[in-house]
């Protein structure tokens, strides 16, 4: 649940700063630098919120003279309420800190992939962790260049070789990734333990993608060209499981399949599960005054949701059982 946008006091904004945020993440920046950012300004924002009022303390005083211990006299005493000092802003500091938030990503981004990136804060996390269940695909634009060959399969790393790409056309392209996406989709089955013409197989994809159980090697859907203009050309990608380095080295591996050399110049994530760019707010948008709004839309997207989880269990499981089978 997202904090209301009539919540006006600490307290109230604490208890209720609960929820998903998609947010874009520029190129350029770790995780780490993401968490620090967000969690200052959120930090910063409820701080400025109206205090609650500092708590009465309550002074008891005896007005009896305790010097003549000999003679009793009756009890007399005087209660006086003054300020807590404990509650001063002077003395316990601000009220929220930036290491108070809990802040989980949902789709871990590299540091040089921008795009959307799905976040959980405090009870928020809980969704996450659902969500990453139920193994969402991710949508990836990979600017690439052909004719360059580096040490870290990107257009800024170290040059190690110069090719020609006159060769490389539109449709030997087309074919190429075709192959790939093909041989991933006999990979899903491969995983599964179920020939892809049988029964089991057909079973299995009439219930919608195959999607693992757990994190393993990637796996690509879909893959294709969207922009082809030599040496320049631009792929969309549909998998699960891929990390930055999987998909410069895709990249390289592709170059070198048609005859050539390939350089990853920018990868763009513009889809993870039911967030798209379109969803995600920018870094000037990243405080209090846009993320309450924003959080009740994403719980309202993530509820609309059908219940769907993996249909491939792990890996190590699906391995052939040599065990000898038990007679009675």
């Amino acid at each position: 649940m997202a904090v209301s946008t009539s919540v006006k006091t600490i307290r109230e904004a604490w208890f209720q700063l609960n929820g998903v945020m998609c947010l874009y993440k520029p190129t350029q920046i770790s995780w780490k630098q993401l968490r620090n950012t967000l969690a200052f300004n959120i930090s910063r924002d409820i701080n400025e919120l109206e205090q609650d009022a500092p708590r009465k303390y309550v002074k008891i005083e005896s007005l009896t003279d305790g010097t003549n211990v000999d003679l009793p006299a009756p009890a007399s005493y005087s209660v006086a309420t003054t300020q807590n000092l404990a509650d001063h802003e002077l003395v316990r500091g601000p009220a929220i800190l930036a290491d108070d938030l809990r802040l989980r990503p949902g789709n871990l981004l590299g540091f040089r992939t921008a795009g959307v990136i799905v976040v959980g804060l405090n009870k928020g996390n809980r969704t996450i962790h659902n969500l990453n269940l139920s193994r969402p695909t991710s949508a990836y634009h990979i600017k690439s260049q052909f004719g360059l060959a580096t040490d870290s399969h990107w257009d800024d790393g170290k040059i190690w070789e110069k090719t020609t790409f006159i060769h490389i056309t539109r449709d030997k392209l087309d074919r190429m990734l075709a192959s790939i996406q093909a041989s991933n989709q006999k990979k899903m089955f491969e995983y599964c333990g179920v020939d892809p013409q049988s029964q089991t197989a057909y079973e299995l994809a009439s219930k919608g993608l195959l999607r693992p159980a757990v994190n393993g090697p990637p796996l690509i859907y879909g893959i294709k060209c969207i922009h082809f203009n030599p040496p320049d050309f631009t792929l969309e990608i549909h998998c699960v499981n891929e990390n930055e380095q999987y998909m410069a080295a895709l990249i390289h591996d592709l170059g070198l399949s048609l005859k050539t050399t390939a350089v990853c110049q920018q990868i763009r994530c513009i889809r993870y599960g039911c967030f798209t760019v379109d969803d995600a707010l920018l870094r000037k948008h990243w405080s209090l005054k846009y993320l309450p709004d924003h959080m009740s839309h994403c719980h309202t997207k993530l509820r609309s949701l059908p219940d769907i989880g993996p249909q491939l269990a792990a890996y190590d499981r699906l391995q052939p059982s040599h065990n000898p089978s038990t007679k009675s």
